[in-house]
């Protein structure tokens, strides 16, 4: 199957290439087609991930691997762009080198794996790399999969397609799962290897630093009228009912940040179109909604709120990171759509921190009822967090075996 995907690329490589030719992503182009040849005088660890969620993941795992192998050098790759530009400013004083992932066309690997020479490759969080992978596990390099999800829909499709759960996992010869029920799931499909259950890394957050949250208090803080309610990573679909629950509110600030801050613009309109003065977050201006149009300020902006909506789960994507407003001590809500992450948001649910939305006229009376146990609800928060400490401990304790025997 693997052979058939490297011939066919003979014939499809213009639509592995076509889209990185964008005026936007030809930067990112020319340093994919050129990756820097690593010394070798050091033994590499490269960790590779897919975009600024995964990031995230990999940030604990980075400072405990820089840590733990400071005679190692770290070379850490992120497949998109957006993904990439969140490492540089988060990864630099990690990773010996943050670069653009490769694309996964067999001779752009191959320079990758000639250039970078690695000695053990991680990867973050269960991505198809068929090409990648493959060409690793030929080197004989030794490959850890952490903070491995799998939802019961992709599950499904893995048991009819035998050929892909060969492609994606067996290749590794660690599997660290983020939640209980991913491991379950790995291990009824891959009943031949050992799928270890250690936590999932994204959710040992720790606190953005105060200077950039000193930062946003100035910059924003003249406008903003308590509470102030932040909706994190929504979708087209769910601004539309935040707004009409923030009118039946009736009262505070509303801090709408799009998944895609490419939105902004789209969702300006649409608060403005709902009768509310708007502005964006690059520019704000005297306003009831302020709609975020920057990247890498989300885990920032929630220390500004007093309570906190998580998208993704209004409409049926899946959810998104509930633990960051948590941080905070804030009660977060989501919708009913949290497939991807549904372990944890059952485990808010019951530890009190944590609300479901089962209806979408009933928005406005829940942040009520949120905002009334918000001071009992911080101490659950601070305690629950302490739960989700020590994750990427537990994954230097079976990376540091694997990574010696190397």
């Amino acid at each position: 199957m693997l052979t058939l995907y490297f011939a066919s690329q003979i014939f499809t490589w213009p639509f592995y290439l076509g889209p990185h030719f964008k005026r936007e992503k030809r930067p990112l182009l020319v340093k994919r087609l050129n990756p820097p040849t690593i010394p070798v005088s050091k033994r590499v660890i490269w960790i590779h991930t897919l975009s600024v969620g995964e990031v995230q993941a990999a940030i604990p795992l980075l400072k405990a691997l820089r840590k733990n192998f400071s005679d190692h050098f770290l070379v850490f790759t992120v497949a998109t762009s957006s993904g990439y530009q969140q490492a540089l400013k988060r990864a630099q004083n990690l990773a010996d080198l943050v670069w653009p992932g490769p694309i996964d066309l067999y001779p752009i690997v191959q320079k990758y794996l000639k250039k970078f020479h690695p000695d053990f490759f991680i990867l973050v969080e269960t991505d198809v790399w068929p090409g990648l992978l493959a060409q690793i596990s030929k080197k004989n390099i030794p490959m850890a999969l952490v903070n491995a999800a799998l939802s019961e829909k992709s599950s499904r499709r893995l048991e009819k397609f035998s050929f892909l759960k060969k492609i994606l996992f067996e290749p590794f010869s660690f599997i660290g799962a983020a939640t209980k029920g991913d491991a379950e799931r790995l291990k009824k499909l891959l009943p031949e290897k050992e799928i270890h259950f250690l936590g999932n890394l994204k959710y040992e957050v720790s606190p953005p630093p105060e200077e950039k949250i000193s930062r946003l208090k100035n910059e924003l803080g003249p406008f903003l009228k308590k509470p102030v309610i932040v909706c994190g990573s929504t979708h087209p679909g769910e601004e539309e009912i935040l707004l009409e629950a923030f009118k039946a509110f009736g009262e505070g600030y509303l801090l709408l940040c799009p998944r895609h801050p490419s939105r902004a613009e789209e969702v300006l309109s649409l608060a403005e179109n709902k009768g509310f003065r708007a502005s964006l977050r690059s520019t704000p201006s005297p306003s009831e909604v302020i709609v975020v149009d920057t990247l890498g300020e989300l885990a920032s902006l929630y220390a500004l709120g007093d309570i906190a909506f998580v998208g993704g789960s209004l409409v049926p994507v899946g959810g998104h990171n509930l633990f960051e407003p948590l941080v905070f001590g804030h009660p977060v809500c989501f919708g009913p759509y949290v497939e991807s992450i549904s372990d944890l948001a059952e485990h808010l649910i019951e530890t009190g921190v944590g609300f479901k939305i089962d209806d979408p006229q009933n928005v406005a009376a829940l942040w009520k009822k949120m905002l009334s146990e918000r001071e009992k609800i911080k101490t659950k928060a601070f305690s629950l967090r302490k739960e989700f400490l020590g994750v990427s401990r537990e994954y230097i304790f079976f990376l540091k075996s694997l990574v010696q025997a190397t």
